[in-house]
């Protein structure tokens, strides 16, 4: 039976900087850094109206309609103001320059019954025009602001995971492992991130050094498009191997794709995986997109970009039911296309790995993991 969603736990979030007018993709709304607006008791209407043209024949004297242009509108959002707020504070600075800046604006229902996923989100960019004080009688002082939509509204439907790590949760959803060097830790949550700490055996190998999570829930590409996307730091960017993205396991500590070790040549254990390397045993020490299909490696792509240490890139995977996989670093495109990059027909697992390749420990942080299948 249908039931609807209620407006409680529902979130609106501002983009912290400008978004340029060119923002309109999925991948770009969800590189950018977000503050949430606060204390919100109204958060109004959107969506799309079509201006109506109509006409009469004279046969029938009835008036007939037609779409002509549209306006995706405009939301009067009400706050209980408090300019402390960060999120109110952004808007309202936004709202009172006399400037043509757009802003991205995302909003999350509260619509996911599991105990990780994420929720039904709306992103489109909008111009702030007004941020008005609000005082009646013995009421609490509000503020109405009018925030006119001017880009498509996404919808995205909600998502399979959509882990924030909060400090207190669990990694229950995920199977753990490590090397068996001493340094070597099993992930865990540490102020609202996940962390995995390689070992520092100076063999260097991945079965020594490695940290990784891997989810519970396997993935069949052929059941739909896929996406995949993380928020990644390396705490340094000499000797060290990190790897994201989906491999055909679970059941233990795996490397799926690292460097040969030779030029810019790479080895695979997974017999199906995708994803991004990096791994400075390669000639090149950039990030590399990768993929093997069936036991046959595919054309590693060299990005042209690199990690900076202690510096977060999002990195983000939309493959399509043929397995053709498409690789995102902060919102804009890398390499080509990598067509039928693994099979369809198995299921696939989302991981995080990194590992040390030399004596010193190297660790990864991530922010978030988003998983969808549509």
């Amino acid at each position: 039976m249908a039931q609807g969603t209620g407006t409680l736990g529902s979130k609106l979030y501002m983009s912290d900087v400008a978004a340029a007018v060119t923002v309109d993709t999925e991948a770009e709304f969800f590189s950018l850094a977000y503050t949430e607006v606060g204390l919100i008791t109204n958060m109004g209407e959107f969506g799309r109206v079509f201006t109506p043209v109509t006409y009469q024949t004279v046969a029938e004297g009835r008036t007939r309609k037609l779409k002509a242009g549209f306006d995706d509108g405009s939301i009067q959002l009400v706050v209980a103001q408090d300019l402390s707020d960060a999120g109110q504070d952004l808007l309202y600075d936004a709202a009172n320059l006399s400037n043509q800046d757009h802003y991205a604006f995302r909003i999350e229902l509260n619509d996911n019954t599991l105990d990780v996923g994420g929720p039904t989100t709306y992103l489109f960019r909008g111009l702030p025009m007004s941020f008005r004080t609000q005082m009646g009688a013995l009421q609490v002082i509000q503020a109405t602001t009018t925030i006119e939509v001017n880009s498509d509204i996404l919808r995205i439907p909600p998502s399979d995971l959509y882990d924030r790590f909060i400090t207190g949760g669990s990694l229950t959803h995920y199977e753990l492992f490590k090397g068996s060097d001493a340094e070597a830790a099993l992930p865990i949550i540490s102020a609202n991130t996940l962390v995995e700490v390689a070992g520092n055996a100076s063999a260097g190998t991945f079965t020594l050094n490695g940290s990784q999570a891997i989810g519970d829930t396997g993935y069949t590409l052929s059941v739909g498009p896929f996406v995949i996307e993380a928020r990644i730091k390396l705490d340094a960017i000499t000797n060290v191997y990190g790897y994201f993205g989906i491999t055909d396991q679970k059941i233990a500590l795996e490397a799926p794709i690292e460097s040969a070790g030779a030029a810019d040549t790479i080895t695979t254990t997974a017999t199906d995986a995708v994803g991004f390397m990096f791994d400075t045993r390669m000639a090149t020490d950039n990030i590399w997109l990768v993929g093997v299909n069936n036991d046959v490696d595919e054309t590693a792509q060299n990005s042209t970009l690199a990690y900076v240490a202690d510096t977060y890139r999002i990195l983000r995977i939309e493959i399509n039911t043929s397995g053709d996989a498409i690789f995102y670093i902060n919102g804009a495109v890398v390499g080509t296309t990598m067509t039928t990059a693994c099979r369809t027909s198995v299921a696939m697992y989302p991981t995080l790995a990194v590992s040390a390749t030399s004596s010193a420990s190297r660790t990864k942080t991530v922010d978030y993991l988003y998983v969808r299948q549509d």
